[in-house]
C-alpha cells in the first residue's frame, strides 16, 4: 500500500479513537516549501518522503504531543532541515574519528553508524532527543527508515516511509505491536506503550 493510503488509515483511526491526537496535525506545508528544504539539504529526496510531507507538515508545537507513529511525533519540513543541521554539527568530531562525512555517505542506505550524517532527512521526534529519519544513501535501501539515538548510533527500522506507515495502522487497527510498541489511548490522546 502506498504512503498516502496507509496515512489515511493512521487518520481515520485517530478521528475514530483519538480525536484530540489527530486534531493536533498540521495542514501540509505545500510543495514550494517541501523543494526548498529538500535544496537546503543538497540531498535528492526520495518520492516516499516527498508525499509524506504533502500530507501534513509535522504537529503544533504546543502540547499534547501528537503521536501518530510509535513513540514518535511527525515534525514539520522546516524542522526536518534544521535538526538534520544541527544534528550534523553537533556529530561532526564524531563524523571526522570514523572516517569522514564522504566515506560513511559512499556505504548503502541502512548502514548501522554511530553518528548523524547529512545523508539523514528527520521525520520524527520522541521529544527526548531520538529521531526517526529517512536515508537517502544509495543502495538497495535508499529511503530506508532509521532510528537515531541522541547517544550515537542508528537502527534500521523499516525499509520505507510506506512499510513504515504500513506497520502503524496496521498496529492501531489490530492493537498489536509495532516494534515492540502498542498502542493506547487516553482522553482522546494516542500513546504507546513498550511490550518487549
Amino acid at each position: 500500500m502506498s504512503v498516502e493510503s496507509n496515512w489515511v488509515r493512521i487518520i481515520r483511526w485517530c478521528e475514530q479513537h483519538a480525536p484530540t491526537t489527530a486534531s493536533r496535525l498540521r495542514p501540509p506545508p505545500g510543495r514550494q516549501a517541501v523543494h526548498a528544504a529538500e535544496a537546503a539539504t543538497g540531498r535528492l529526496w526520495p518520492a516516499q518522503l516527498h508525499a509524506w510531507f504533502a500530507l501534513h507538515d509535522g504537529a503544533f508545537d504546543s502540547q499534547p504531543e501528537a503521536l501518530v507513529l510509535p513513540r514518535n511525533e511527525p515534525i514539520s519540513v522546516a524542522l526536518a532541515v534544521r535538526t538534520r543541521d544541527e544534528l550534523v554539527e553537533i556529530w561532526r568530531d564524531n563524523t571526522d574519528d570514523l572516517g569522514g562525512t564522504e566515506a560513511l555517505m559512499a556505504q548503502p542506505a541502512g548502514t548501522e553508524i554511530e553518528t548523524f550524517l547529512p545523508a539523514f532527512i528527520p521525520i520524527g521526534s520522541d521529544g527526548a532527543g531520538d529521531y526517526l529519519a529517512v536515508d537517502t544513501r544509495g543502495g538497495d535501501r535508499a529511503g530506508c527508515i532509521v532510528e537515531f539515538s541522541k547517544y550515537g548510533g542508528t537502527a534500521l527500522c523499516w525499509d520505507s516511509i510506506a512499510d513504515m506507515l504500513e506497520s502503524t495502522a496496521t498496529a492501531l487497527e489490530q492493537q498489536v505491536p509495532c516494534r515492540d510498541w502498542v498502542p493506547v489511548v487516553e482522553n482522546g490522546l494516542l500513546g504507546w506503550d513498550y511490550e518487549p
